[in-house]
C-alpha cells in the first residue's frame, strides 16, 4: 500500500492523485498536499478510523475500517483537484513517510519489549510454579461425593434463576436488554442462566424434573428468538459479505459453543431428546428461506467442521475475531456432547486444539490473550487478570494441568495470596462487569467464586464470597435472592458458583448422569409456588425429596406427580414419620398428596 500510494507523487502527477496516493500511507495522510490545515484532516479521519475500528472489534464490521481508510484517501483526493498546481511533492510525501516510519518504529519496539517481557515471566514463572503446583492439593478440600441438598441461600438464587426461565419464551423481564453482540448479551445471560440449573439437576435434584426442566427447555428455545441471534445475520452482512445468516454455519461460535453446553447438559441430566431430533430448534427471520433447523447434533457438528477447518483449530465468534474464551466453551461443547451420547469427538480435537491454544491465543510467557485478529494478528490486552481465572475454570474438564498451571499463576500474581493480598484484590479486582459495562467488580468476583469452588480452594472460595456480599448489594425478595449492585449476567455466573463443589462443572461436562437419574423414579410435577425441591434423589428403586414450602406460611398442602415406579406396584410415601400406601398406575406413575412445611422429608419406596 505504501508503494503504490507514493507513486502518483513520484511520477509528479495532479494533485488530486497525490492526495489519494498519499491517503493510504495511513488514515488521512493525504490531507499533507494542503499543507498548513492538514492537521484538521488527519486529526477527523483519524477520529472517524477509530470509530470503525471499534465497530469491527465490537461486530465484526470488517468493512467499516476499510470504508474509513480508504473513504478519508477519497475525499483528499476529491478535495485536491481543485489544486491546478501540485503541492511541494517531497515535502508532503517526506513528512507521510516519517509518521509512517514512526509508527512502524513504535509497533517494532513494543513488539521487541513484549517478547522480552515474555522471555522474563516465562524463566520467573519456570522458577516457582513447581513448588506452587507441589503445594496446591494441601490447600483443596476433598471431593464429597455424599447426596446434597440446597441450602437456603442456594434455594434463594435457584428460586432468581427460575423466574427467568419460567416467563413466557419470548418474555425477557429480569434480563438486561443493552446491545446483542457483546458479553450483555442476551443469549450469554441464557446460557449461564442455563448452566447453573443443569447443575442443581446434576448435583442435588437429579430425580426431579418439573418445573426445573421446564425452566431449561425455556430458556434454551428462547436462543430462537429473532432479538437474540439476528445479531448474526448483520455480522455475516459486514463482516462476510454474505446472506447466509445460518446461526451454526460458518463460524459464530459464541452461539454454538456456548449454547452447545446447554442443549448436551439437559439431554444428559434429563435423558430427553426434546433438542436431538432433527430441526428441533427452529431460527427464523420471518422468510421461509432465511429460517434454520437444528438440534444438538447439528451444532456438535458444526462446532467440529469450524474447528477442523481452521489452520489454528481454535475459531471466530465475530467474523475474523478469534476469542480464547469463546474456544474454551466450544471445547466443553464437544466435551459435553460426548459425554450426552457416547461419542469420542473430543479425541481428535484434544491436542490440535491445546497447542492452537498455546501458539495462538497465549504469549510465550503464558499470559491468556483475549482476542486475537485472524487477519492481522493484532490483539488488545483487555482483563487478562480475569482470563486467568475464566481459563483456569472453564479449561479444567479437558485439560485439568494446564487449568491447576493457570489458577496456580492467578494465585500467586493476581491474588497474592502468599504475601496477603487476597482481601485487597477482591475488593478492588477488574472492575468492568460483563453483562451492563458498569463499575461493579461482580463478574471478576463471579469468576474467581466459580473457579475456587470447582478446584476446591475454599479459602479463596470464602473471601470471594465476602467480597460478593460486602461490595455488591445482597437482596432477598419473595423466597428469591440475587444481587443488586451486578448484572444478570454476573448473577447467574454467582449462582452457578454458589452451587458448585469441587469437580462439579467437570463433571458435569464429561461425565454421563448417573444411570438412578435416568431409569429411577421421579419426581415429575410438583407446583413452583407451593413447594421447593431442595434434593430428589435414587438409588434405583426409591426416591427421597426435601421440599421446602414458603417460609412466611406454616405449611402448603400439594400433589406430587411421580413417574417411572415399577408399573402397577405397591408404595409406600414416609412423609415426616407418616406413612401412606398407594399403587401406581399401568404407566408408572402416581400421585401423592403431601403438606410441606418449611423442610419436608419425603422418601417413596416399593413394599415388598
Amino acid at each position: 500500500m505504501a508503494v503504490i500510494g507514493v507513486l502518483p507523487t513520484i511520477f509528479g502527477l495532479s494533485t488530486a492523485w497525490q492526495a489519494a496516493g498519499l491517503g493510504l500511507l495511513f488514515p488521512g495522510a493525504g490531507f499533507l498536499v494542503f499543507g498548513g490545515w492538514a492537521l484538521l484532516g488527519i486529526m477527523i479521519s483519524v477520529i472517524v478510523f477509530a470509530v470503525a475500528f471499534i465497530a469491527w472489534f465490537a461486530t465484526g464490521n470488517v468493512v467499516a475500517p476499510v470504508l474509513a481508510w480508504l473513504g478519508a484517501a477519497a475525499v483528499a483526493g476529491g478535495m485536491a483537484s481543485g489544486h491546478p498546481q501540485p503541492a511541494p511533492r517531497l515535502g508532503a510525501m517526506g513528512m507521510a513517510l516519517v509518521i509512517v516510519g514512526v509508527i512502524a518504529a513504535l509497533a517494532i519496539v513494543r513488539r521487541v519489549l513484549a517478547i522480552r517481557r515474555s522471555a522474563r515471566l516465562r524463566a520467573e514463572r519456570a522458577s516457582y510454579l513447581p513448588a506452587d503446583l507441589d503445594a496446591l492439593p494441601r490447600r483443596l478440600v476433598p471431593e464429597d461425593p455424599a447426596p446434597r441438598e440446597l441450602d437456603d441461600t442456594q434455594l434463594g438464587h435457584v428460586k432468581w434463576l427460575l423466574s427467568l426461565g419460567l416467563q413466557p419464551v419470548d418474555q425477557f423481564d429480569g434480563f438486561d436488554i443493552i446491545e446483542q453482540f457483546q458479553p450483555s448479551a442476551l443469549r450469554y445471560q441464557i446460557n449461564h442462566a442455563q448452566y447453573a440449573l443443569a447443575q442443581v439437576q446434576r448435583h442435588y435434584t437429579p430425580n426431579f424434573h418439573g418445573y426445573l426442566s421446564e425452566a431449561q427447555e425455556r430458556l434454551i428455545e428462547k436462543l430462537t428468538v429473532p432479538k437474540v441471534w439476528k445479531y448474526w445475520r448483520l455480522e455475516r452482512l459486514w463482516g462476510r459479505l454474505s446472506t447466509n445468516y445460518d446461526p451454526a454455519g460458518f463460524e459464530n461460535i459464541m452461539l454454538t459453543g456456548w449454547s452447545g453446553i446447554c442443549l448436551n447438559t439437559y439431554s444428559t441430566n434429563t435423558g430427553s431428546d426434546r433438542f436431538v431430533g432433527p430441526g428441533s430448534l427452529e431460527f427464523s427471520l420471518g422468510d421461509p428461506n432465511k429460517t434454520y433447523h437444528h438440534d444438538a447434533h447439528s451444532f456438535n457438528e458444526s462446532l467440529m467442521w469450524n474447528f477442523g477447518r481452521s489452520p489454528q483449530t481454535v475459531f471466530a465468534c465475530e467474523p475474523n475475531w478469534t476469542y480464547s474464551a469463546c474456544n474454551l466453551y466450544g471445547l466443553n461443547s464437544v466435551a459435553s456432547y460426548d459425554a450426552a451420547f457416547g461419542t469420542r469427538h473430543l479425541d481428535a480435537l484434544r491436542e490440535p486444539f491445546l497447542r492452537g491454544l498455546r501458539e495462538e491465543l497465549m504469549t510465550p510467557g503464558g499470559e491468556i490473550v483475549p482476542f486475537r485478529s485472524d487477519y492481522t494478528g493484532i490483539s488488545i490486552p483487555f482483563g487478562g487478570d480475569v482470563m486467568y481465572f475464566q481459563a483456569a475454570g472453564w479449561i479444567a474438564p479437558v485439560y485439568p494441568d494446564v487449568a491447576r498451571t493457570l489458577w496456580a499463576i492467578a494465585c500467586r500474581e493476581v491474588l497474592d495470596i502468599h504475601n496477603g493480598g487476597l482481601e485487597a484484590y477482591l475488593a478492588k479486582p477488574f472492575m468492568l462487569d460483563s453483562g451492563n459495562y458498569r463499575s461493579t467488580g461482580m463478574y471478576a468476583r463471579g469468576v474467581i467464586l466459580l473457579a475456587a469452588r470447582e478446584f476446591g480452594d475454599q479459602q479463596i472460595a470464602d473471601a470471594a464470597q465476602r467480597a460478593l456480599d460486602a461490595y455488591n448489594e445482597p437482596v432477598a425478595q419473595d423466597g428469591m435472592r440475587r444481587y443488586a449492585n451486578g448484572s444478570t449476567f454476573a448473577n447467574a455466573l454467582v449462582a452457578q458458583a454458589l452451587l458448585t463443589r469441587r469437580g462439579d462443572w467437570t463433571r458435569l461436562i464429561i461425565e454421563p448422569a448417573a444411570t438412578s437419574a435416568l431409569s429411577g423414579p421421579i419426581l415429575q410435577h410438583v407446583a413452583f409456588d407451593q413447594a421447593m425441591v431442595a434434593q430428589a434423589v435414587s438409588d434405583g428403586d426409591d426416591l427421597r425429596l426435601v421440599l421446602k414450602g414458603n417460609s412466611l406460611v406454616p405449611a402448603t398442602n400439594t400433589s406430587l406427580q411421580l413417574a417411572r415406579l415399577r408399573p402397577k406396584s405397591r408404595y409406600e410415601a414416609r412423609i415426616d414419620g407418616q406413612c401412606i400406601a398407594f399403587t401406581s398406575d399401568e404407566n408408572g406413575g402416581a400421585t401423592v398428596a403431601v403438606r410441606v412445611g418449611n423442610r419436608t422429608v419425603v422418601t417413596i419406596a416399593p413394599t415388598w
